[in-house]
């Protein structure tokens, strides 16, 4: 038996791949209902513009799943935007795009206006774009994980805990999100995963916005934003509660946007570890795994991670080398995209 402690997208993604690699005796537990996770207040962006060439190669090989299921789970590749406004920026985009076409993504610099007309762009000295990227529903990822899991012969239950049994099973797969820690320490393995609030704010609906608009982000502040069902969600730094400070940047950025009081706001947490990675393979415990601490990255992540960890579980090779990932490592990886 192989069990996984969390029903999240992480830990769903793993027990269908698992199932997919013939393991009928693979099971998920989850002692909260479905959903109740960080996936469901997810922005839902999905970014092939990373910083590294292992998170260019994780978001290339995870694309597939999301062309495969784009009309079931909202997938748009609308492209990510990139806006530098100082020199600092420009040179932070000069550096990413030679980095970035050198690993085989297209990115491209068209004038901001051209992809989204509305935008305030006097300040604007540089863009990077690239068209893989793009927007989906969050939620609709995990019920459609669950779903094909469940298919493939793996069990996925919520509301409810594993049993003192299921922790003897042949493999333990700690894929928690922000529980990841305390579920590492009940089987005796440390993971230091800290959760990090983070707000949305959602403004609209606007009858002038598309529904190809790409994802924008203000490479210097921050502050970035994506269309869903006519409206547009926000995200920048700072205090996740207030709207005040994303009212100020929607009002130099996009002022129609700047709307006195937002149609509603919510806050979710990021999984973050000590290098905004995550912790994926053997733990210094036999027979126990991690996979958690995505730091953001998780549903966009997790079917091409989901798949390499299976078959390292399975003594199987995997589609590619996830060794710098390990939960062990004390040398923190770098990738300036990661916030």
């Amino acid at each position: 038996m192989i069990t996984i402690l969390g029903g999240g997208v992480a830990g769903v993604a793993l027990a269908r791949a698992l199932a997919r690699r013939g393991r009928k005796d693979v099971v998920a537990f989850d002692p909260r209902p479905l959903g109740s996770g960080s996936t469901a207040k997810a922005f839902g962006g999905f970014r092939t513009q990373q910083g590294s060439p292992l998170n260019i190669a994780l978001s290339l090989a995870s694309r597939p799943f999301f062309d495969a299921h784009a009309d079931r789970i909202g997938f748009r590749p609308v492209g990510y935007l990139y806006l530098a406004e100082t020199s600092e920026a420009v040179a932070e985009l000069e550096r990413r795009a030679e980095f970035q076409c050198r690993e085989g993504l297209p990115i491209e610099h068209p004038e901001a206006r051209s992809l989204f007309p509305e935008l305030e762009v006097g300040d604007v000295l540089a863009t990077n774009y690239c068209r893989l990227d793009g927007v989906y529903l969050p939620l609709r990822i995990l019920e459609c994980l669950v779903e094909e899991a469940r298919t493939a012969g793996a069990e996925v239950r919520y509301e409810c805990a594993a049993a003192a049994p299921d922790l003897e099973a042949e493999a333990v797969v700690v894929c928690a999100g922000i529980w990841s820690r305390e579920v590492g320490e009940s089987v005796g393995v440390r993971l230091d995963v800290t959760p990090l609030e983070r707000g949305v704010v959602q403004v609209g609906p606007f009858d002038w916005l598309r529904h190809d608009t790409p994802v924008t982000l203000d490479a210097g502040s921050g502050y970035h934003l994506r269309v869903r069902d006519g409206r547009l969600l926000v995200i920048g730094p700072g205090d996740p509660h207030a709207w005040a400070h994303h009212r100020e940047w929607l009002a130099r950025r996009l002022p129609p946007a700047a709307v006195a009081e937002p149609e509603a706001h919510w806050t979710g947490y990021y999984e973050v570890t000590f290098d905004h990675h995550p912790l994926v393979g053997r733990t210094e415990r036999p027979g126990v795994w991690a996979m958690c601490g995505f730091s953001g990255h998780g549903v966009m992540h997790s079917p091409a991670t989901a798949d390499c960890l299976a078959a390292m579980i399975l003594g199987d090779t995997p589609p590619f080398d996830l060794s710098a990932l390990s939960p062990l490592r004390t040398e923190a990886l770098v990738d300036p995209t990661q916030l």
